[in-house]
């Protein structure tokens, strides 16, 4: 209902302004303008360009332009006029918004010169321009003949939307034709894709009421070409196949490897072949503004995009343009973390120090607290049965009871007359059961407990002892030097740097010195952990640890400044992102890691170093009680002899008498 106003409405427009400007607007024909305001709202566009009449006598164009202004009041209007000296790609700019190009007359060798020669060199034959031109048919031409005869020498692309509409004999009906080309040496692809008619309107077939990009994903098995790097490539293997290898060598240049399995699923989603040139390096800029590497073949226009992921770089921007992000490189520190090693053993680290005092400190006062409770007893003792008790059987009696309550033995039950001995007694054995239950519980614990590591951030890295190093790369040196993070200054200034020789290293020498220990490494996470698992086995695989103070870097194809291609790489790129194939990729060349959690537990176990203070008290207990022995010996021994050396001498005077 409100197309059909709308259209009333123009109609109201076109009659008054004929009546008003007479012979002025007599070339103006009412339904071509209705169908370029058809095509405006199925394209949902709002900017408009429309191109003006060929040079040379005719009505007053400027006069035209009022008009065509006051009928298109909705729409943002732009005229082009190829006299006035206005060049046609000096109408377009950078980010500019998509705009509908009205072209009266296809055929005119005017809009040839003027327009299609500049847009086919400035490459505006693309998605961001929609493209309507008029035509008429010919009676020996079909409608696909006279556009491949008009069009087929301008450089068309897949991501061209160009709509012909050619006018039906004898009607004011249009049928319309979706052109464009697959690659630059195929033929010109004309497709019926609607018709227009002033009673139905603006009607496509049911094919083209979806996406372009996916009409046009068949892409007849033409070759594209794209570049890549490889750094790490083994002697007197084949470039391709070493690339497309996802099976063996998986250490060397996986980044570059992996991204290809990506690129192949492409192949087949648009049913198109890669060529593949190499070069060296990803590339650098030169001071005369050229690139080398990749980025060269790039942006010179010697291949279509990169099968390999380039970082998102600020100067590249420049020069290329980018996909979705296909990778993710995680850069952080690798070492082997050192192993909890203090001279207190397992059986003292339940309790702190403090504890332990405190439990001696408890042992001595209760033990001088007994020892008052035992005189007590003994007075009672005495009274009742006039027996004498030594000091000295005191002090053993109450050492030896105060160990029997604490190692949970206690006394006999009518040992004790006094209800505050009992108390006392009673009191400790409690203890003594809680600090047995508490103790044997921690001590359990941290058997099955990980052993906690410290060593698990920046700040704690750069203050312990170990060696620190990085990968001899250039993303390295951006990372450590373009930072404000006065840490991160510091660990290369002051650690890595302070030995450069021998801590920044290749990756395959950094990967032997965390082997050895005491030593951290910095590089990408994924090469690292595939070259040590060759090196490691899975108790010292475990022991590794990370530390990340950079988010990880994204990498992605690039592909020339204003690429026709770059829709249907972000649509596959996205597309195989959103279906996992991406993640499933990933998962494949990924280092499979142990269990160590399982690993863990099988080796829970009460071994000799933490038996061993047991051990080594009983043996230093045993030791103190020999020399104790041996010295009773001694005294007696001296005490005998002494005793008969006194009796020879009295039995010596006697007999002098």
């Amino acid at each position: 209902m409100i197309k059909l106003q709308v259209k009333i409405i123009l109609w109201i427009f076109i009659i008054s302004a004929t009546f008003l400007c007479g012979a002025q607007i007599e070339n103006i024909n009412s339904n071509e303008l209705l169908a370029f305001e058809d095509f405006l709202r199925a394209q949902h566009l709002k900017h408009a360009l429309l191109l003006g009449p060929e040079p040379g006598p005719g009505p007053n164009w400027s006069r035209q332009i009022e008009n065509y202004k006051r009928l298109f009041a909705n729409y943002r209007m732009q005229f082009f006029t190829p006299q006035r000296g206005v060049q046609f790609q000096e109408l377009f700019y950078y980010e500019a918004p998509r705009t509908a190009v009205l072209v009266a007359a296809f055929e005119g060798e005017h809009v040839k010169r003027w327009v299609y020669e500049a847009a086919s060199a400035g490459g505006y034959f693309n998605n961001s321009q929609a493209w309507f031109m008029l035509g008429k048919c010919q009676a020996n031409r079909t409608d696909e003949q006279i556009i491949r005869l008009h069009l087929s020498a301008y450089n068309i692309s897949i991501d061209a939307d160009i709509t012909v509409a050619m006018r039906v004999p004898q009607t004011t009906s249009r049928l319309l034709y979706d052109v464009y080309r697959v690659g630059q040496d195929t033929p010109l692809r004309v497709e019926p894709k609607g018709q227009w008619s002033p009673a139905a309107g603006y009607k496509l077939w049911d094919n083209f009421s979806g996406s372009w990009l996916r009409r046009r994903s068949n892409l007849g098995n033409i070759t594209l070409i794209g570049s890549t790097a490889l750094i790490e490539k083994p002697a007197g293997m084949d470039d391709l196949s070493y690339l497309s290898n996802n099976k063996d060598l998986l250490q060397l240049d996986p980044m570059q490897r992996k991204t290809f399995q990506l690129f192949l699923l492409m192949g087949r989603m648009y049913n198109l072949s890669l060529e593949v040139r190499f070069r060296e390096t990803w590339g650098q800029l030169l001071p005369n503004g050229s690139w080398t590497g990749v980025m060269g073949h790039v942006t010179s226009g010697e291949v279509h995009f990169a099968v390999c992921p380039i970082r998102f770089v600020t100067e590249r921007h420049r020069y290329i343009q980018y996909t979705p992000a296909l990778h993710t490189q995680l850069i952080h520190f690798l070492f082997r973390h050192p192993r909890h090693s203090s001279i207190r053993n397992i059986f003292f680290e339940p309790l702190s120090t403090q504890v332990w005092w405190c439990v001696l400190a408890l042992v001595v006062g209760s033990g001088m607290l007994l020892l008052l409770h035992v005189r007590q007893e003994l007075r009672l003792q005495q009274q009742q049965q006039h027996l004498a008790q030594p000091v000295e059987r005191q002090m053993s009696f109450v050492w030896f009871t105060m160990l029997e309550t604490f190692l949970q033995q206690g006394p006999s039950t009518g040992q004790f007359q006094l209800p505050s001995t009992k108390i006392l007694i009673s009191a400790s054995c409690i203890f003594s059961f809680m600090l047995m239950q508490f103790y044997g519980a921690f001590i359990v614990g941290s058997l099955l407990s990980d052993t906690p590591r410290s060593i698990v951030n920046l700040q704690a890295l750069y203050e312990s002892t170990l060696e620190i190093g990085m990968e001899d790369i250039a993303y390295n040196y951006e990372l450590f030097t373009n930072t404000t993070n006065q840490l991160v200054r510091n660990v290369y200034s002051k650690r890595i740097c302070r030995d450069r020789q021998h801590n920044i290293l290749s990756i395959e020498e950094g990967a032997k010195r965390i082997k050895h220990g005491g030593f951290a490494f910095h590089t990408a996470i994924d090469r690292l952990y595939r070259l040590l698992n060759e090196l490691l086995d899975e108790r010292l695989f475990c022991e590794l640890q990370e530390i990340m103070f950079s988010p990880p870097y994204l990498g992605a194809s690039v592909l020339p400044k204003s690429s026709p291609w770059r829709e249907h790489l972000n649509h596959a790129v996205l597309y195989l992102g959103e279906t996992g194939l991406i993640g499933y990729n990933d998962k494949m060349w990924t280092v499979p890691r142990p269990d160590c959690t399982l690993f863990k537990d099988a080796e829970v176990e009460v071994d000799l170093k933490h038996f061993a203070p047991a051990l080594f008290t009983l043996v230093l207990a045993m030791l103190v009680s020999s020399t104790v022995f041996l010295l009773e010996l001694l005294l007696d021994w001296l005490k005998a002899r002494a005793k008969a050396t006194a009796g020879w001498r009295e039995k010596g005077q006697f007999l002098n008498l």
